[in-house]
């Protein structure tokens, strides 16, 4: 049951991020939602769940909608594995680290992007983007992982922690 629940909840995950993208925006700027659940998966999952989420999110994306496939994939990847990194290794209620964990690793994506751009020959204003675009975006995405962070682990890790503290005792 919990494994059809995060199926359905990254494949909605994957179709408010693309399909509502638009929808998405708060004051105009856009949150990466899929980073943000990647991350907070990685973090209450450990890494090879987040970033296999990642991995395979991130493939779909680049099939669908862009010219190069695997860019997205790496970048969801290595955020699934940055998350996962913090596996029981904090308090479980902390919101910081996956917070942070997603700001950090948004702000590293659209860099990637915007290097990627440089790459194939075009010429994005740096700092523009960077106060117009990547400022906004990680901060959002942050405040988006926080709360899938509650989400995710109310509504489908909860039940297993319950599980492990009673086979401690």
């Amino acid at each position: 049951m919990r494994k059809w629940l995060l199926v359905l909840t990254l494949a909605a995950v994957f179709f408010i991020d693309n399909v509502f993208a638009d929808n998405v925006v708060v004051f105009g700027f856009r949150a990466d939602v899929m980073l943000a659940a990647v991350v907070a998966l990685g973090v209450l999952a450990g890494p090879l769940t987040g970033s296999a989420a990642g991995l395979i999110l991130g493939l779909i994306t680049d099939i669908v909608f862009n010219k190069i496939v695997g860019l997205s994939a790496l970048t969801y990847m290595f955020s699934g594995l940055a998350g996962g990194f913090f596996y029981r290794k904090f308090y479980a209620d902390n919101l910081i680290i996956p917070t942070v964990t997603a700001m950090i690793c948004s702000f590293i994506k659209e860099h990637v992007f915007l290097i990627a751009a440089k790459l194939s020959g075009g010429r994005p204003p740096y700092f523009y983007t960077l106060a117009s675009y990547v400022i906004p975006c990680f901060l959002l995405t942050g405040g988006i992982c926080a709360l899938l962070y509650i989400f995710f682990k109310h509504a489908l890790f909860k039940p297993l922690w319950r599980n492990e503290a009673i086979k401690l005792e």
